[in-house]
């Protein structure tokens, strides 16, 4: 069995789970399960998480502050590369953190106010968008940019669903011009290109 320092155990098992998660699809991972792969005992992890929809909010909870981490990290004075930066780096999350993703925007956790922790670090995702599109638009008109942003956080969705297919379609239909998976390519081998488009028209 495991040695942890006093005080760890929470962060190895989120680490652990996180992992597991990933790896396995959050409908695989389970408390027990857990236990297991962390080398500790059945009953350890029940001190921390009371249930399973608990673990999910931990999981969900981490991947919101990695995926605020990713878009909040361009350093350039330019509006519009920031906005297309932080965008490009939400579409590489959500296509590379696929099973994490899942469960950060899936109904596993249908509340995130049970969860204070996971509900800031969600809002921080959402507010940080708002921020740059805020500071990028002409518009400044409240209501605009709440429609605005709900518009391009739907289109990011979308798109790494497209993406995410186009990683497992037969080369076949990529080579297809009558399916949609030939535009998809293209936009996938130069998505700064296609994400200054796209900005440039909301």
């Amino acid at each position: 069995m495991k040695s942890y320092h006093h005080g760890n155990l929470k962060k190895e098992l989120i680490s652990c789970a996180s992992k597991i998660c990933e790896r396995d699809g959050y409908t695989k991972l389970s408390i027990r399960s857990l236990a297991k792969e962390s080398n500790v005992s059945q009953t350890a992890p029940y001190r921390h998480f009371k249930t399973k929809e608990d673990l999910y909010a931990a999981i969900a909870q981490t991947g919101f502050d990695k995926l605020y981490k990713a878009i909040s990290k361009s350093k350039s004075q330019n509006k519009e590369d920031i906005l297309v930066s932080a965008a490009k780096e939400y579409l590489q999350f959500g296509t590379k953190n696929s099973n994490t993703y899942d469960l950060m925007f899936g109904t596993a956790v249908p509340d995130f106010t049970k969860y204070p922790s996971l509900f800031k670090s969600a809002n921080n995702v959402y507010r940080h968008i708002r921020t740059l599109f805020s500071a990028y638009s002409k518009n400044k008109n409240d209501e605009f940019i709440e429609e605005k942003c709900i518009g391009i956080w739907a289109h990011l969705h979308g798109l790494i669903g497209l993406l995410r297919k186009l990683e497992v379609v037969p080369a076949k239909l990529i080579e297809m011009p009558d399916a949609p998976f030939m535009a998809v390519n293209k936009i996938n081998e130069d998505l700064d290109l296609y994400l200054s488009k796209f900005i440039r028209n909301i």
